[in-house]
C-alpha cells in the first residue's frame, strides 16, 4: 500500500513540475531579455517544484551535499562547482539518495534552463 502512495506521489511531482517551456515563442516576447527573464522564471519554477523539496534550505540533498562538498556548495541554486555534465547525468541517473527523474519530469529543455541558472548563479556569485 505505502508503494502505491509513492508511486502516486511521484505520478502527481511528475505532473505538477512541467512547466511550458516549450510553450515560449519567440514572437510572443517582446525583446531578447524579456526572454531572457521569461526563462529564468521557468527554470526557478521547475527547480522548485521538482528539485527543491530536497535541495532547499533544510532539505536531505542539502546536508547530504554540505558533508561532501562543504556548506558553500550545499544549496544548487546558489551555483556549485559540480560540472553541468555530472549534474545531468546525476539527474537522469540518479546517485545515492537522489532518484533519476525522467523527461516527463523534468524535460530536456528544462534541465537546461535549470543547470543554465546554477552555472549563472556560479558564474555572478549570486544568491537567489
Amino acid at each position: 500500500m505505502a508503494l502505491l502512495a509513492l508511486i502516486a506521489l511521484g505520478i502527481l511531482a511528475a505532473c505538477s513540475a512541467t512547466s511550458h517551456l516549450d510553450g515560449i515563442q519567440p514572437a510572443s516576447i517582446a525583446s531578447p531579455q524579456a526572454a531572457t527573464l521569461a526563462k529564468v522564471a521557468v527554470a526557478q519554477r521547475t527547480y522548485a517544484n521538482a528539485c527543491g523539496t530536497c535541495h532547499d534550505r533544510g532539505g536531505l540533498a542539502v546536508r547530504v551535499l554540505a558533508d561532501r562538498l562543504g556548506p558553500a556548495q550545499s544549496l544548487l541554486h546558489e551555483g556549485t562547482r559540480l560540472p553541468r555534465e555530472a549534474m545531468r547525468v546525476i539527474v537522469r541517473r540518479g546517485l545515492g539518495a537522489m532518484p533519476a527523474m525522467s523527461r516527463l519530469e523534468v524535460s530536456d529543455p528544462e534541465l537546461e534552463a535549470i543547470l543554465d541558472s546554477i552555472a549563472n548563479a556560479g558564474r555572478s556569485g549570486a544568491r537567489q
